[in-house]
């Protein structure tokens, strides 16, 4: 059984707990559910990945509907599934997507128009004028420059600022061959003595935009839930060990910011 708290507008964004069971401990609960898309709001009803939790709002507009569980949100259609694994796995427990927040954010184009901003200061030898980038990123905000900060700590954007770099440095014909080339001129001008301190300090830097140096190894905090799920069709019952990093508590009060949802009703 996994645990995910929310605050909802509905319960003036007052924390709850919602539970999500296995079918098998569903059973062993004596719970009772539909089909997600049948269930109304209050009852429990099982996703298309075996998971069942309690249906929090079922919304109608007009011939759509839509329906709100604690880890995600689906469209009733032919085609539409709601799983939970791939909402678990992603931290996104209040959208369609199970993409996560940070994911979905740098696809913005405000995102796309900061990092452009963010690599022109870079390209220029000047440090980024963050209340210049906040301000593109996120205009609507009280505090773009946090937000803009907070954008370029994740992963993500990263990833995406050293792709553009290397990029742009390739069009100038600097890549890892003319990094190597300068080193060593670095290392010549060392040996008659003369000073190649700026040399090397510039092949480090485009190094860097280059992407050369070794990554760093990322550790996640593990915790291992074991999960039984019971196979109807020969009674066996198989274990399956799912990697969770905790119980997840989400704050929707404040849908401006990065990994926070928030429900309309």
């Amino acid at each position: 059984m996994i645990k995910i708290t929310k605050k909802l507008k509905r319960n003036n964004f007052k924390s709850q707990t919602f539970q999500v069971f296995t079918k098998q401990e569903a059973k062993e609960q004596g719970l009772k559910w539909k089909h997600w898309g049948e269930a109304k709001e209050g009852e429990y009803g099982i996703s298309d990945d075996g998971y069942v939790a309690e249906c929090i709002y079922r919304k109608v507009y007009g011939e759509k509907v839509e329906y709100t569980y604690p880890y995600g949100r689906q469209w009733l259609t032919a085609w539409g599934k709601l799983e939970f694994e791939p909402h678990w796995k992603s931290n996104n427990f209040s959208t369609v997507s199970t993409k996560s927040y940070n994911d979905l954010e740098v696809q913005k184009k405000g995102a796309d128009l900061a990092m452009d901003a963010y690599i022109t200061y870079k390209l220029a030898g000047k440090s980024p004028d963050w209340g210049v980038i906040g301000k593109i990123y996120r205009p609507d905000q009280d505090n773009p420059v946090v937000a803009a900060k907070r954008l370029f700590k994740t992963k993500q954007v990263k990833k995406m600022i050293q792709d553009k770099l290397k990029e742009v440095l390739v069009d100038k014909n600097i890549d890892e061959g003319f990094v190597l080339d300068v080193i060593k001129d670095a290392i010549e001008v060392a040996k008659v003595k003369e000073d190649s301190g700026n040399m090397i300090r510039a092949a480090k830097e485009l190094s860097e935009f280059l992407d050369m140096k070794p990554k760093t190894k990322q550790v996640t905090e593990s915790l291992e839930m074991d999960m039984s799920h019971q196979i109807e069709a020969n009674f066996e019952t198989q274990t399956k060990k799912l990697k969770a990093t905790q119980t997840r508590q989400v704050d929707e009060e404040d849908s401006n910011n990065i990994g926070q949802q928030n429900e309309s009703e």
